[in-house]
């Protein structure tokens, strides 16, 4: 008769795995926190400076590693492999090492193979949910405490102290916020101006900008829900457009209304539609170029025009990646990508991330909200989809919905494919 308890290496190997959640949970709280932490530090124990903030997230990307380490799996070995030859062939051609490039790459592979590797939905709702909290509390201490989290944290010296502004580009005399924390006189809030005023809350994130990209992230990952987890659909995306009026995020406010719509709207395999859409962003933002007469307006259609004319001065060797990978293209997230990665590689990673194989709905809708993000934030946004702080959870949570291990059982009439319970249903936090 077999023996009901489990074997010795059984055991050992669930006790390799709650350590490891437990690390997993260490590294996400703190690429979220991470900056915030630092600009704490800065203001009140000493100064920071940007090869401190480099070290903070090599040290991140380093946990990463030695968690996967712990059961190497040959694909992501061999995609790590080939991407890191890539750019090692492109800075041949370059004659010049870009580490920024591999940094950016680094982060959603590290990330997606991390949620993979805990392959988890129930423990990553948690996650999701207790990120919410804080970054929620944060940003309310925030709002109406204003005078008291400034003295804490010195947002604007701490980003002078990184290298990230100058001091004569602080346009709000005597102010402690970052640049963007403040709407400037002329453009104003959009998002209730008279409750809110022209203060653009960040919380943990230091710049509005980011907390936006985080409120679209936390929406994506409550309408991936099915139908009967409704609750917690409504409430990660009452929360995401809470976080958005806090943060005045145009952006935000954009997109999370497109999710919605798509929500509602599209149903199934419809949903790999979103393939297209970085290619239909690139010939949007070329046809404003050709047609828009706007010129360099400050506002939404001149940065649309200015990226799309930017992008139509591209000849092969800035395509390719070989040229122009150092010039700062500051808001034109295109541009950024190609000069960094080279068409190439981009294609080649666009194309591998719809490969993966979907285990059921939630995951395709994920991946397709996913998709949309992305298109559009590289429309206005330069840096910001590959800051750790927004870019780890993202990817984390693309690893976590695409894998077939996963501890949520969707139901099957939503399912494309049953998940296999993990091990993780014994050990969410």
């Amino acid at each position: 008769m077999p023996s009901t308890y489990p074997s010795p290496s059984a055991v050992l190997h669930r006790a390799d795995d709650h350590d490891s959640i437990k690390w997993v949970s260490v590294i996400l709280v703190f690429s979220i926190t991470y900056q915030a932490l630092l600009a704490l530090i800065h203001t009140h124990i000493h100064q920071t400076s940007s090869l401190v903030v480099a070290m903070t997230e090599f040290l991140l990307y380093l946990g990463c590693i030695l968690i996967l380490s712990r059961r190497i799996r040959l694909e992501f070995v061999a995609l790590i492999s080939l991407v890191l030859a890539y750019l090692f062939v492109l800075s041949i051609f370059r004659n010049a090492l870009e580490v920024k490039g591999l940094r950016d790459a680094m982060i959603p592979l590290l990330f997606y193979w991390l949620g993979r590797h805990v392959a988890n939905t129930a423990y990553a709702d948690r996650l999701v949910k207790m990120l919410v909290w804080v970054v929620l509390a944060f940003g309310f201490f925030e709002l109406f405490f204003l005078e008291l989290y400034t003295r804490l944290i010195n947002i604007f010296s701490y980003y002078v102290s990184t290298g990230t502004v100058t001091l004569t580009t602080n346009y709000i005399r005597d102010s402690a916020l970052n640049l963007n924390g403040l709407r400037p006189d002329g453009i104003g809030r959009t998002i209730f101006p008279s409750l809110l005023g022209s203060h653009r809350i960040s919380s943990v994130f230091l710049e509005p900008v980011s907390l936006g990209n985080f409120s679209v992230i936390v929406a994506a990952w409550g309408l991936s829900k099915p139908s009967a987890e409704f609750k917690q659909t409504l409430f990660l995306v009452l929360a995401a457009m809470t976080l958005i009026a806090l943060s005045d995020s145009r952006y935000g406010l954009i997109v999370v209304t497109a999710l919605i719509i798509m929500r509602l709207s599209v149903k199934g395999r419809l949903n790999d539609v979103a393939i297209i859409l970085p290619f239909v962003s690139l010939g949007v933002l070329i046809l404003i170029a050709r047609l828009f007469e706007g010129g360099l307006a400050d506002n939404v259609m001149g940065r649309l025009f200015w990226t799309g004319h930017t992008l139509l001065s591209f000849d092969i060797s800035k395509l390719l990646g070989i040229q122009g990978f150092r010039i700062p293209y500051g808001d034109m997230g295109y541009a950024y990508l190609l000069s960094r990665w080279g068409v190439l590689l981009c294609l080649a990673l666009w194309v591998a991330f719809w490969m993966v194989k979907i285990p059921d709905a939630s995951a395709r809708r994920f991946r397709a909200y996913t998709a949309i993000y992305i298109s559009l934030i590289l429309t206005v946004s330069g840096t910001s989809f590959f800051a750790l702080k927004t870019a780890g959870l993202l990817w984390f949570l693309v690893g976590v919905s695409t894998s077939f291990k996963a501890g949520h059982v969707s139901t099957s009439h939503e399912s494309a494919q049953p998940r296999q319970p993990g091990w993780g249903l014994r050990h969410v936090y």
